[in-house]
């Protein structure tokens, strides 16, 4: 088992005694109001503890998990500290106490920040990235018991509310040397706020920076909550100012770090940074705005009148909308000018292209140029492709950003190597373009097959005729020549005195032509069925009894334009005919039945599958005769075993 992993599962059985400890002093203070207080703090415990348990879950080995779950085991440890010592406090108290370990522990509040610290410093692979967050890590960890051990012998009196406890180690002006480590304490925190941009700057796998842009939302608040700590002290003299850092901390980090281990492609993390940083502008600017103007007016219309406020608050309220907009514009160009520049040359080609001044192909070389990545691809959606294609056919592989349109995912952008990943926000705003360029693809590839279909057509068309006329040649027409010379013979035996033998004679000529009529009968079914005179049912009977593979027979079509029934028995003769010779199956299910948009043959075999349509084959064929009556044809394997016929054909005469 891994160290973190052991080290995870002994903060658990710690967070444990803590929370025995704390119930203990609870009952010893005998104050409902504390119940409350430790149910709070517990909950709010919650939250480090999942994370760190997920993460730890997610990597064993990791440290990032280990420090989540100390986040969490140090707010039961400030719960359980302070209760503790208001307990001591309140006399008389049967609790033990070591006067020593209070003096020792007057740092305690370090450990709201330690746990944080310490994952900006070691995330997002559990180890330091370089000698400086290594060193950071030294500092951080020394300063907190230096401060410590200092303070446990400075001058002047224990921590409220233990202000009257002795001191087991005396006074001495060496405690002074606590002030140097607090402060190397608090740059410690700030060293391991920069940590996080360091490793950034440094990364090259872009899976790594995505997770390190999720740290950028939450790793000011270590430093930024201990300085309203301090002000709140100086402020207030408790730690209420600071309350809502501690809140936004112990929720914020592990939130972040969850998201940025385990879901870092989930939400646009750039737009979360412009909007971190735009919100506490525009309060802070709502503000000062309203108490500026209340002022100027109060001083102007008079201070007693309500007039003042009022008309504040309007402006206030009227300028709020355009204000946030011009705050996003500008901080969006500012922090993140690659996403601008993408946004503003894609609006300038939709511009362009709906002037009919560029054509909408031209999104890949915009991107290119406005991004600064000459390897960047744009792939496209297209039928019968697997991966993205581009518009020179190419496939675009990669995993990029996607380009959705209306839900459905029409393309996707991928950035060249050595660049980073696309903003969201600018594959959303080629997503109309990029539907166009597809549609324009698809349109264009429509029209080569139908080209192609159509040779094919005419070629299968002149080899049909090719082949009725070697047949009427090789066959009837034979049969009837030599029957006429025959006769022709006789007749001239006749003329000439001669006798012929009459009966033999009919009975072979008789004979020729009820061989040249079945003939040209098999020649004409060929063109068009005979079966089919009593209608499609009827002959998709005839098919079923006809064929070496029991074939259940479903039929709902109803009376049929004559084009529609060939072409109908053709596929589902076809269908047969392939599972006989080819699938190996059992059995064969035929269903042809009317639609609103049209007549529907399935042919369904239980065989072994993997027929497809390719050149030259029968299935290509009846591909062809189907898609020349507007209809669509499709082959498919079947689960777990078999092939399925399908083929839509309009009935509009």
């Amino acid at each position: 088992m891994p160290w973190a992993r052991r080290t995870t599962f002994l903060l658990w059985g710690v967070s444990v005694a803590l929370l025995a400890l704390t119930v203990v002093a609870v009952r010893d203070l005998a104050e409902p109001a504390g119940t409350w207080i430790v149910g709070g703090t517990v909950l709010a415990s919650l939250v480090p503890f999942a994370a760190g348990w997920l993460a730890t879950r997610h990597d064993p080995a990791n440290w990032v998990g280990t420090w989540l779950t100390a986040a969490g085991t140090n707010i039961l440890l400030q719960m359980a500290h302070g209760n503790w010592a208001d307990a001591l406090a309140a006399a008389p108290s049967d609790l033990p106490a070591s006067a020593v370990l209070l003096n020792l522990t007057q740092g305690v509040w370090m450990g709201w920040f330690v746990p944080f610290a310490m994952v900006l410093l070691l995330f997002p692979d559990g180890r330091p990235a370089d000698r400086r967050a290594r060193r950071t890590v030294f500092a951080l960890l020394g300063s907190v018991v230096a401060f410590n051990l200092l303070l446990a012998v400075a001058p002047g009196p224990l921590m409220p509310p233990l202000q009257d406890w002795p001191r087991p180690f005396g006074e001495h002006w060496v405690g002074y040397g606590s002030i140097p480590a607090l402060l190397v304490f608090y740059g410690s925190l700030v060293m391991a706020a920069l940590a996080t941009r360091r490793r950034y700057r440094a990364a090259s796998d872009e899976v790594a920076r995505a997770r390190l842009r999720w740290m950028f939302l939450t790793c000011l608040t270590v430093p930024a909550t201990i300085l309203l700590c301090w002000a709140g002290y100086l402020l207030t003299g408790t730690p209420v100012v600071a309350l809502g850092g501690l809140i936004a901390m112990n929720v914020a980090i592990p939130a972040a770090t969850l998201v940025a281990m385990l879901r870092h492609e989930l939400y646009d993390v750039d737009r979360a940074v412009v909007a971190a940083t735009v919100y506490p502008l525009l309060a802070f600017g709502v503000v000062a705005a309203h108490a500026g103007l209340s002022a100027a007016l109060a001083l102007a219309l008079g201070a007693a009148s309500t007039v003042p406020a009022v008309l504040a608050t309007v402006v206030v309220v009227v300028l709020l909308l355009p204000a946030r907009a011009l705050l996003l514009r500008v901080l969006g160009a500012r922090l993140h000018p690659r996403r601008a520049r993408g946004v503003d040359a894609l609006r300038a080609l939709v511009s362009e292209v709906h002037a009919g001044t560029a054509q909408p192909e031209r999104l890949e070389p915009v991107l290119q140029e406005a991004l600064r990545d000459p390897g960047l691809r744009v792939g496209y959606r297209q039928p019968g492709h697997p991966t993205p294609v581009g518009v020179d056919g190419l496939p675009v592989p990669g995993d990029g950003t996607p380009i959705r349109l209306s839900g459905s995912d029409i393309g996707v952008i991928v950035a060249g190597p050595g660049h980073s990943r696309v903003p969201a926000d600018v594959a959303r705003e080629a997503a109309l373009l990029a539907e166009s360029v597809r549609l324009r693809g698809e349109l264009s590839q429509a029209l080569v097959e139908v080209d192609a279909s159509r040779e094919r057509l005419l070629r299968a068309g002149y080899e049909e005729r090719r082949r009725l006329e070697m047949d009427l040649h090789d066959g009837a027409q034979q049969r009837l020549v030599s029957l006429g010379m025959r006769l022709r013979v006789a007749q001239h035996q006749v003329a000439s005195g001669g006798s012929v033998a009459l009966d033999p004679l009919v009975d072979d000529a008789v004979e020729e032509l009820a061989l040249a009529v079945r003939e040209l009968r098999e020649i004409a079914h060929g063109l068009r069925p005979s079966c089919l005179d009593d209608g499609l049912g009827p002959a998709l009977e005839s098919l079923s009894r006809s064929s070496a593979l029991p074939v259940h027979v479903s039929y709902s079509g109803g009376d049929l334009p004559d084009h529609v029934s060939v072409t109908a028995y053709y596929v589902a003769s076809e269908g047969v005919t392939n599972a006989v010779k080819h699938s190996g199956a059992r059995r064969v299910a035929l269903d042809v039945r009317r639609t609103d948009d049209g007549l529907h043959v399935a042919v369904h075999d239980d065989g072994a599958g993997g027929a497809r349509i390719a050149g030259g084959t029968g299935l290509a064929m009846l591909h062809d005769r189907v898609r020349a009556l507007g209809g669509r044809l499709s082959v498919t394997d079947r689960q777990p075993a078999g092939t399925s016929l399908v083929a839509v054909i309009p009935c509009g005469s």
